[in-house]
């Protein structure tokens, strides 16, 4: 059987992930979604559980379907989360105009080569 506190401790890590992930403050999100930074947090942390409607708001303010939300089914283990220096490369990448991309791959797949010396799989 599905266990409920999985399954909302999952929907929280995915909060704070998207949040750290688009470097937004938990000031800027609550004002978003109408909330008290402290009530993100709570949010964030678990200690509030994620209504359907607040998924929605929250989906809606970074643009992601609700479904991030939900766990593939079966598949609530616990995730690490993302590296600080990841973190920061997927911020600078979220503002590179997309017709930039090609370029940008082919740079970062240039420096990994450089310092691993082993081809990158594309």
């Amino acid at each position: 059987m599905i266990d409920e506190h999985d399954i909302n401790q999952y929907a929280a890590r995915q909060l704070l992930m998207l949040r750290q992930t688009t470097g937004i403050s938990q000031k800027r999100l609550g004002e978003e979604v109408e909330l008290s930074p402290q009530q993100v947090q709570k949010y964030e942390r678990g200690h509030n559980r994620l209504s359907v409607g607040k998924a929605m708001q929250f989906a809606e303010a970074f643009d992601v379907s609700v479904l991030v939300f939900y766990p593939p089914r079966g598949d609530c283990q616990s995730t690490e989360p993302l590296p600080l220096p990841t973190v920061r490369i997927l911020r600078l990448l979220a503002r590179i105009p997309n017709e930039c991309y090609e370029e940008v791959y082919h740079v970062m797949k240039a420096i990994a080569n450089i310092t691993t010396r082993d081809d990158v799989g594309e």
